[in-house]
């Protein structure tokens, strides 16, 4: 029940933040976004929170890894944010985002393998995913009128782990058909399309429009707030 109660909480920080965001009033607007992504932090404490002791011992390290990620998450908002703030530190800025970004998508992979485990086979499929994803990024970056520039390899990097961290969710599924790694799929596959909004309001032209941002924006921590009540599996 609060696990729902401050996913309820984020979804009213998160409507005036899309508002402010449209409106390019950065200030109020990062305030909202940071408290959105807490809200979805404590989803996650107190859904790890709703099992049992020797439940939340048996998978402390899903927990943990889930947790970890969603931190570097909201550490990657913040410094995606201030890169509009303070455009003389653009640059450092938006590689330190997609750094933290990178780091929590490796917390998730860590925490479903400590979970369910893994063997070489689901290693390098996961790896095969993730290379395959990034081969997709980089080729359609013409086609969908993208100019990764600079950023292009941050880019490839990142979407090399983003495409193994949800072939490790939709693994660790089929290998044990556990309902938390099937709803964590889901999340992360939210969360990709979030990335694919974002993608063009910072790589694209023509495609910074409310839509695009609001899109984004509850793509992302619907994402998030679904990665989170994915422990409340766990606990049933």
């Amino acid at each position: 029940m609060t696990a729902i109660l401050f996913t309820a909480f984020g979804a009213c920080t998160l409507v005036p933040y899309i508002f402010f965001r449209c409106k390019r009033k950065l200030m109020p607007g990062i305030f909202l976004k940071i408290a959105t992504s807490i809200f979805f932090l404590l989803t996650t404490c107190a859904a790890a929170l709703a099992c049992p002791a020797e439940l939340f011992d048996q998978n402390k390290f899903l927990f943990f890894g889930i947790l970890l990620g969603q931190i570097f998450g909201l550490l990657g908002d913040f410094w995606l944010d201030m890169k509009d703030m303070m455009a003389q530190h653009h640059d450092p800025l938006v590689f330190a985002g997609f750094a933290s970004f990178f780091v929590g998508h490796c917390f998730f992979i860590a925490g479903l393998f400590s979970k369910y485990g893994a063997d070489l086979k689901t290693w390098l499929i996961t790896l095969g995913a993730g290379v395959l994803l990034c081969a997709f990024v980089m080729l359609t970056e013409k086609p969908m009128k993208l100019k990764y520039g600079k950023f292009k390899g941050i880019t490839a990097a990142y979407s090399v782990i983003f495409g193994m961290s949800i072939a490790a969710s939709l693994l660790c599924y089929f290998s044990t058909k556990q309902t938390q790694a099937l709803v964590m799929n889901i999340g992360l596959a939210v969360f990709l399309a979030s990335d694919l909004f974002l993608s063009g309001t910072f790589f694209g032209e023509g495609k910074d429009h409310p839509f695009d941002y609001a899109a984004n924006y509850i793509c992302y921590y619907g994402g998030q707030f679904t990665i989170a009540l994915s422990l409340l599996a766990i606990a049933r």
